[in-house]
């Protein structure tokens, strides 16, 4: 069940300082933003500012959107690109492993990355890294980033019926 609330402006405010701590760029997007929603669904979270799913707050977790990513731009995060053979399984909740990824930008093991599709107009997934972007690089076998949340999964269904609802 979708159960949402309007946030105070201190939480807005809040909010806003997360995404700073999470991007730069995603900050600067929305810096300016004076609406924001809070969702629960289940175990998730899911944050909006100016009806713009934002930020994800997992137990284990906080994450930018895909939708946010995408209207940060490729910079938003630290960023791997995987060739087009990896698409298919990425959108199927796979994990992105090191023989598929054909860029990265630097990042540690443990940073949330998000993972373009070849052309870089469409981040496909955001994950947590399992190998620091030399070691993918080097070693260029095994997984590399946790898929936490992909185009196409529950969590990017519910932003997109949340876009729906406020339109």
């Amino acid at each position: 069940m979708l159960r949402y609330h309007h946030l105070r402006k201190k939480e807005v405010n809040a909010l806003k300082n997360k995404l700073l701590n999470t991007s730069l760029e995603l900050y600067e997007k929305f810096k300016d933003s004076k609406v924001g929603y809070r969702i629960a669904i289940n175990d998730v979270e899911l944050l909006t500012l100016n009806e713009v799913p934002v930020l994800i707050i997992m137990k284990d977790a906080v994450i930018p959107t895909l939708i946010a990513i995408k209207l940060g731009g490729l910079g938003s995060l630290p960023y791997a690109v995987v060739d087009e053979g990896a698409v298919k399984h990425i959108l199927n909740g796979a994990d992105v492993m090191a023989p598929g990824i054909t860029e990265v930008e630097v990042f540690n093991r443990g940073d949330i990355v998000a993972v373009w599709e070849p052309s870089k107009r469409s981040p496909l997934t955001v994950g947590r890294a399992l190998m620091s972007s030399d070691e993918i690089t080097r070693i260029r076998r095994g997984r590399a980033i946790k898929n936490l949340h992909y185009a196409g999964d529950k969590i990017w269904q519910i932003c997109l019926r949340f876009i729906q609802m406020m339109r």
